[in-house]
């Protein structure tokens, strides 16, 4: 009777060793959570992220437009989270879960650590349902021997830049521009630049492209008055262009013949040391305000998810200034500052990683840090925006500021042929 007494005690020892193990192995199982995203970083920000924990594992997938691609998916493909430019649209169809909870007066996150525009921009009646991570901003380059013909100015407004540009043009005897300062329509990025910031706004709907049709007549008259007062005229900006500017944008203002060359701080900024370290650079702003660059990057977790929480954990991971301070770290260590800008592409969304951490790793920074109440944000795009603006809405302006009638098609034309290709 003992016997079997103290092979029942063995025999439950066993079980409930055997039961521990079970359980053990049970809560080190890892959740597996899917991302899709248009921006590369994030492949390795998660292969980081899988790396630093052992609780959840993510899967990152290219799309080009994550949230189109939400439409065709079945429930059970798509995605826990989603990262990337042009996500906004996304929260007017309810894609993604609240996220009020990461956000409060003692964390885990707090709203006064990042740029409000952006946080706006990425909110919807006072409910936050994507994070940003990363922006850039439209600046102005010149050579460093060209300080003082910048007037010392911080920031460069339209009409700032106008009287320096002017001040620096230069003919011969024959009358022909040897040296000028901007050229307005030299650039299609800063055209459209122009016009957002003088209030023109783009919609998109279905087969058509509706715009503030004062406002870009306005543009427009802007447009002309600054070619023809500062440099004489359409033909003498695209004579000196076809001349002297055919280099990229930082060799075109290191002879001299331009002061200034249009850049995004995403292209500047990813530029090596050896060409970087002659240029300094101004940001450009329009009633004290820069404006902050359509293509942002966020990250939302769906509303759907099986796995909000630990979706969660991961952009409270990434949003940490610690983790970017890493992340910048390695991307230098390695040799990978030239392979793509800062965070995600672009300045960080957290206020101290610019201001603090960015400068030690781009020196050019220095002078120039962002301003947090100088930033505009930006409207919310279809995820298709990046082509439909290069291939059909800068163009059109283009066309309409060189008063270049053989190529103004209307914008409905040009959008109809750009749908058209999509299609092919």
């Amino acid at each position: 009777m003992r016997r079997f007494t103290k092979r029942q005690t063995n025999f439950k020892t066993f079980l409930i060793a055997a039961l521990a193990i079970l359980l053990s192995s049970c809560s080190k199982k890892q959740e597996r959570l899917v991302l899709w995203t248009n921006n590369v970083d994030f492949v390795s920000f998660v292969e980081l992220y899988n790396a630093s924990q052992d609780k959840a594992r993510i899967v990152a997938r290219y799309y080009d437009a994550p949230t189109n691609k939400l439409a065709s998916a079945t429930v059970a493909a798509r995605p826990d989270i989603l990262a990337g430019s042009y996500l906004q649209t996304g929260i007017e169809k309810k894609v993604f879960a609240n996220l009020n909870s990461l956000f409060g007066k003692k964390g885990p996150l707090i709203r006064d650590d990042f740029y409000e525009p952006l946080l706006k921009s990425c909110s919807h009646n006072e409910k936050q349902y994507l994070v940003p991570v990363s922006y850039n901003l439209p600046s102005l380059v010149f050579d460093s021997s060209n300080y003082e013909n910048v007037l010392g100015a911080t920031m460069l407004s339209f009409d700032t830049i106008k009287e320096i540009s002017k001040n620096y043009n230069a003919k011969n005897r024959a009358g022909v521009y040897t040296a000028m300062g901007f050229g307005p329509l030299w650039s299609k990025d800063f055209l459209y630049l122009v016009f957002r910031d003088k209030g023109v706004f783009f919609n998109v709907q279905g087969q058509k492209i509706s715009y503030t049709e004062n406002m870009f007549e306005r543009s427009v008259d802007f447009v002309r008055d600054w070619v023809n007062e500062v440099n004489e005229g359409v033909k003498n900006e695209e004579d000196f262009a076809f001349k002297y500017l055919y280099m990229p944008f930082y060799s075109q203002v290191q002879n001299g013949r331009c002061l200034f060359s249009f850049a995004s701080s995403r292209d500047l900024m990813s530029l090596s040391n050896d060409k970087i370290r002659a240029l300094d650079f101004r940001w450009i702003c329009n009633d004290g305000k820069i404006q902050i660059e359509d293509d942002f990057v966020s990250v939302g977790v769906l509303s759907k998810s099986k796995h909000k929480g630990a979706a969660k954990k991961f952009i409270l991971w990434l949003l940490n200034e610690k983790t970017q301070r890493k992340i910048l770290e390695r991307k230098f260590k390695m040799n990978l500052e030239t392979d793509s800008f800062g965070i995600a592409g672009g300045f960080s969304s957290l206020k101290s990683a610019t201001e603090k951490v960015f400068p030690l790793y781009y020196r050019v920074m220095i002078s120039n840090t962002p301003v947090a109440d100088r930033l505009a944000a930006p409207q919310a795009f279809p995820a298709n925006w990046e082509r439909i603006k290069k291939n059909v809405v800068e163009p059109y302006i283009l066309a309409a500021c060189s008063g270049d009638d053989s190529k103004n098609k209307s914008i409905d034309e040009r959008y109809e042929d750009f749908l058209a290709s999509e299609v092919k």
